[in-house]
């Protein structure tokens, strides 16, 4: 299906881009929680739309060479062997079949009711800055199409310019993070979420705005939240509304202190005044099999939230995985749930195995990724019109049992809302 929008979709996001905040379905932060125009508390529960905008090779079919390791180098053979405009066409031609409509109805059907989307900064701009003509019409789609379903929309920054962290899923990998002490970076990933901003303000489809994934390589704490609050600022000047998340992800030393992801990575909101702010964690524990520590990771993410309460600020697990313990999957889902705390796991669907595979909701029943070194331009885009889920993917029925379990109506949470850093 062509990935264009169509006139009723352009309609759409105009209409809502225009809206103002008046919607009732617009989504605030009040104390610990988040709460719609009319007070109603808004849990978030979904996925990750991973491998769309940013190809992660590990878990999207971008090559099967193996020479390859980043989206950047999979564009640049593209541009040398085809030119660029046949590489452009052929990325696009992934981005239409990787995720369709037929997905968010899928999510939809889940019960399922936002999406985290990862854009890195090549979507907008090319290499040397210029903005691309029609570079946020992917993510209007998704906004405008998600909305229509009844689900939200959380923007993530997936890879800056010249990375906040050294890792392929920025989009591109690096000897150093080079976001870090370079002005003109800062700059220009200030610009893009400026521009971000100005597009989306007022939209109540849009839930968040996600500043930096992982931001680990960070050369220290006062570096990571300056450029936080530049950001912040930057967003502020056109946009009052939207709710910004930021995340608790860095690999530093102070002293003798490593810090690490999680609560003390982040300022009190009152240090920098912010406001209408969700503090975000991601959670990966990396012992596949074993069940009780992937539960007591569970317990420590949630122990260590509600000790955070003070701070009057909701918590967004923006990223996990349970690997390949069902048992710990109901585990976590229970324990967020019942805490509160917002989620989105990765990822919606991933090439890393088949059947129940915890990385995908949807796993393949085929992997047929191109040879970006050798097929010619034809047998590229044949490959990749065949990443549909309707025709390469099955739904995992472990996470589909998980699930259903797990969207069930809930119980309204309810907690003493905190007068410090509380937002209207």
């Amino acid at each position: 299906m062509p990935r264009s929008l169509t006139v009723l979709s352009l309609f759409l996001a105009a209409s809502l881009a225009h809206s103002g905040a008046a919607d009732e379905r617009f989504l605030k932060t009040h104390g610990n929680e988040i709460r719609d125009a009319a007070g109603k508390t808004v849990l978030l529960r979904g996925v990750n739309l991973g491998g769309w905008l940013v190809f992660e090779p590990w878990m999207c079919p971008m090559d099967s060479s193996g020479t390859l390791k980043d989206h950047s180098s999979a564009e640049e053979l593209l541009v040398k062997r085809f030119g660029e405009a046949t590489a452009d066409s052929l990325v696009r031609t992934y981005q239409d079949h990787w995720i369709t409509a037929k997905d968010l109805d899928n999510i939809a059907a889940q019960g399922m009711n936002v999406i985290r989307v990862p854009f890195w900064y090549r979507n907008l701009q090319t290499e040397d800055g210029a903005w691309i003509s029609g570079g946020l019409d992917r993510l209007d789609w998704v906004v405008a199409e998600a909305w229509k379903r009844g689900i939200y929309s959380i923007l993530d920054f997936h890879g800056t310019p010249g990375g906040q962290t050294k890792g392929e899923s920025t989009g591109k990998q690096r000897k150093n993070a080079e976001l870090w002490g370079d002005e003109a970076n800062i700059l220009r990933t200030a610009a893009i979420w400026r521009k971000i901003a100005e597009h989306y303000q007022g939209n109540p489809a849009v839930a968040a705005y996600d500043l930096l994934n992982e931001p680990s390589d960070a050369p220290s704490l006062g570096a990571l939240w300056t450029v936080y609050d530049r950001i912040f600022r930057e967003i502020r000047q056109v946009d009052p509304d939207h709710m910004i998340t930021v995340e608790g992800c860095i690999n530093t030393r102070i002293g003798k202190q490593d810090i690490h992801w999680g609560w003390e990575a982040l300022p009190h909101p009152d240090f920098f005044g912010w406001k209408n702010i969700i503090y975000q964690m991601h959670h990966y524990e990396w012992d596949w099999n074993d069940a009780a520590k992937q539960r007591k990771g569970v317990d420590f993410q949630v122990s260590e939230w509600k000790k955070a309460n003070s701070l009057g600020v909701p918590m967004l697990m923006g990223e996990f995985n349970l690997m390949a313990s069902e048992d710990a999957w109901h585990y976590a889902l229970e324990q967020f749930n019942s805490a509160g705390v917002s989620w989105t796991f990765w990822s919606y669907k991933a090439t890393h195995g088949t059947g129940s595979d915890s990385w995908g909701l949807y796993n393949p029943v085929k992997k047929d990724a191109p040879n970006l070194l050798t097929d010619d331009a034809a047998t590229i885009r044949a490959k990749w019109q065949a990443v549909e889920t309707g025709t390469s993917f099955a739904l995992n029925p472990t996470l589909d049992r998980i699930l259903k379990a797990a969207l069930k109506p809930l119980v309204p949470v309810t907690r003493p809302t905190p007068s410090v850093s509380s937002n209207p």
